[in-house]
């Protein structure tokens, strides 16, 4: 990311108004810092390590056979099968991040395996590892955990999965390791805190991900010509980057050891709406269709209510998000 886009999504960030002290001399260990949304997320603590001094040390998991993507002072490597044990023994966290997981369909399709790796045996491993270093634990589980519906979702609405769902195996490896996280706070205090992430979206996606955000950014950059092969009724959210990283610090830094959606309702569109408001920000672009009807509804909107009582209000709206999204491809 460019300096001036670091900046343009970060400093909003460290003007919250946070309890930064809790954050200072802390060790933390975060999996999948080599993703779209990790490596975003490692970019992001340590500026704010920077720009606020707060002397951290991070600890980012990456999978034997594959190379570190940044080199940082304040970055520690640690290479591993994530099925396996790999956290150093000199390595005692204050806080772990399990954010490793495939998430978008082809890769979960591509690799069940991993996703049972990740979700279940990892979060097993790691929730030890938090209770011998009285860890506070982030797991991150996914608003795949529940069936969709015309409304927006609230967190008692989990554990009723559409097991014909493309994605019903992964929607259940997230209860699973949920189901785990409560585990360990009853029977060992173990702090643990389950953020059920909604459509998170910013540069870095590749564009070939396979969800229907970066499917129109590519079409739209490629053809000029955005494509709606379906009736494009179903309702969805898009929550930025620097907005979600907020939202794992306010739940980190002033949450409790409880489930919380993190996305954006505020930013809620139908898929043609989106693939219109693409169309409009990269211009000279045609919306296609939609190409079939359908009377049924389908909504993926969270409701943030426990999130936005801890202060966090979302700052990037959908044609922000967009054109940044846009800007970065170029």
């Amino acid at each position: 990311m460019s300096p001036m886009r670091l900046l343009e999504d970060l400093e909003p960030i460290a003007a919250c108004p946070l309890p930064w002290e809790r954050l200072r001399n802390k060790r933390i260990f975060i999996t999948g810092a080599t993703g779209f949304i990790g490596s975003y997320l490692v970019e992001a603590l340590c500026w704010l390590d920077s720009r606020l001094s707060l002397g951290l040390k991070i600890g980012l998991f990456h999978r034997i056979g594959t190379q570190p993507t940044v080199s940082i002072p304040c970055i520690r490597w640690v290479a591993g099968d994530i099925a396996r044990a790999f956290l150093p023994e000199d390595f005692w966290p204050d806080i772990i991040i399990h954010g490793a997981s495939p998430a978008n369909q082809r890769a979960i399709l591509s690799d069940p395996a991993g996703v049972v790796s990740c979700n279940i045996l990892a979060t097993r491993y790691l929730l030890e590892c938090a209770r011998k270093n009285r860890s506070t634990f982030l797991f991150f589980s996914s608003g795949e955990v529940y069936r969709r519906g015309p409304e927006k979702i609230v967190e008692t609405s989990a554990g009723e999965l559409a097991q014909n769902s493309l994605l019903s195996l992964y929607g259940s490896s997230k209860l699973a390791g949920e189901l785990l996280c409560e585990q360990y706070r009853r029977s060992y205090d173990t702090e643990c805190r389950i953020l059920r992430l909604f459509s998170i979206f910013g540069p870095g996606e590749a564009l070939t991900s396979g969800r229907c955000f970066t499917d129109f950014l590519a079409q739209a950059k490629e053809t000029h010509s955005i494509r709606i092969n379906g009736p494009g009724t179903q309702v969805r959210s898009f929550c930025y980057l620097s907005d979600f990283v907020s939202g794992l610090l306010f739940i980190l830094l002033c949450g409790e050891g409880t489930v919380y959606n993190v996305g954006n309702e505020d930013n809620t569109a139908s898929i043609l709406g989106l693939a219109r408001q693409i169309a409009e920000v990269r211009g000279n672009t045609a919306v296609i269709g939609p190409l079939t009807t359908s009377t049924q509804t389908d909504a993926y909107v969270p409701d943030t209510t426990k999130l936005r009582q801890l202060g966090w209000r979302p700052q990037v709206d959908l044609k922000t998000c967009i054109k940044r999204c846009l800007d970065s491809y170029r």
